[in-house]
């Protein structure tokens, strides 16, 4: 777990799609405990062979707000609370939205491509995935191209790094699992990567586009 080394002064109240988010994500996951059969509601995950098959196609977006147990959900939710305010102040509602939902979805499709290689993808494609943390690490590429500079304490430790530093690393150890754990560690390692190449992308067209103008805005 992380923390930022200091308080930017940027409100999380204020920025309402971000507490939706967050809400919602916890709405459904107390929906998905209260399941009396037990099994989390797991036929509104995704499961690559059927969207293939064109079945289920919308469990592409409904698997971004659904975990697979409690601390999944607090682990995705904590750091989607560190990175979150500042990306909606700095994009603007609209745009931070757009770019959630994108890396979500292209996170998800990137695992359901990943399920084509001949090496493991057979054992994968019919097991279903879920949750936000494709759309999450679309967001820490995003925190990590527009605030590079900002601290991070580590928890239990009192060095500081760099975001810039923290989430590449982290992000290149993705991409290592990605391609030598095989998937096989029963996490999504592509969805991750997908997420947050789509997260880059989307930050790199609006910091193009706005220049450090968002560095600016008032809190």
């Amino acid at each position: 777990m992380v923390f930022e080394a200091s308080n930017d002064k940027i409100s999380f109240m204020k920025q309402f799609f971000s507490v939706i988010i967050l809400v919602a994500n916890i709405l459904v996951f107390i929906w998905q405990i209260l399941d009396p059969t037990g099994q989390m509601h797991i036929e509104y995950a995704f499961v690559p062979a059927e969207f293939f098959a064109g079945e289920k196609v919308w469990t592409i977006f409904t698997s971004m707000f659904m975990h697979g147990d409690i601390m999944h959900i607090i682990m995705n939710m904590w750091f989607f609370i560190v990175i979150t305010d500042n990306c909606e102040h700095a994009m603007g509602h609209t745009f931070y939205l757009i770019t959630y939902l994108v890396s979500g979805l292209v996170g998800s499709l990137a695992h359901a491509v990943s399920t084509m290689i001949p090496i493991w993808g057979p054992m994968l494609s019919s097991i279903p995935s879920l949750g936000a943390s494709g759309a999450i690490f679309g967001l820490m590429a995003v925190y990590m191209i527009l605030y590079p500079s900002n601290k991070f304490l580590l928890l239990g430790s009192t060095r500081a790094v760099s975001a810039g530093y923290f989430i590449a690393t982290y992000f290149i150890a993705e991409l290592t699992y990605a391609f030598f754990a095989l998937e096989m560690s029963g996490t999504a390692h592509f969805a991750h990567v997908g997420g947050f190449v789509a997260g880059a992308v989307l930050a790199i067209m609006f910091k193009a586009v706005r220049g450090s103008s968002y560095m600016k805005k008032k809190k």
